[in-house]
């Protein structure tokens, strides 16, 4: 009975552990998903400042055609870091479906330590009053 006692305090600290590591990397991803935002924005400012000013109604070939490869670029990297944060959004929900699950699992874990702990306290009373 003891070893079944130890054996789920065991496995409830592993869940436990497995749960910290999962909200570390939850942390991790949220910072990513944060900086990653903010690099889009500040692609999307770059992109905005950049448009030609209606004003100008002359345009030299040069200016044009640095501007459209300029545009261009950041666009890729628009579509790139979008394509990131699409995945680091789904890795998200991801971690947090395994914290539930670990800490599920580390419920049930100590669940099972107390239901053992009561049955070899009771063993033992037993035992003591024959």
């Amino acid at each position: 009975m003891e070893k079944k006692i130890k054996r789920f305090q065991r496995l409830a600290t592993l869940r436990k552990r497995d749960i910290s590591k999962e909200i570390t990397n939850f942390n991790l991803l949220e910072n990513e998903i944060n900086k990653n935002k903010n690099l889009i924005e500040q692609i999307n400012m770059i992109m905005d400042s950049s448009k030609d000013d209606p004003s100008k109604k002359i345009i030299s070939s040069g200016y044009f055609k640095n501007n459209a490869q300029l545009l261009n670029t950041l666009q890729s990297q628009k579509n790139i870091a979008s394509n990131r944060n699409k995945y680091l959004l789904n890795e998200k929900q991801i971690t947090q479906q395994k914290i539930l699950i670990n800490n599920l699992k580390k419920n049930k874990a100590e669940d099972k330590t107390l239901e053992y702990q009561k049955t070899y306290v009771r063993e033992l009373e037993i035992k003591n009053n024959k």
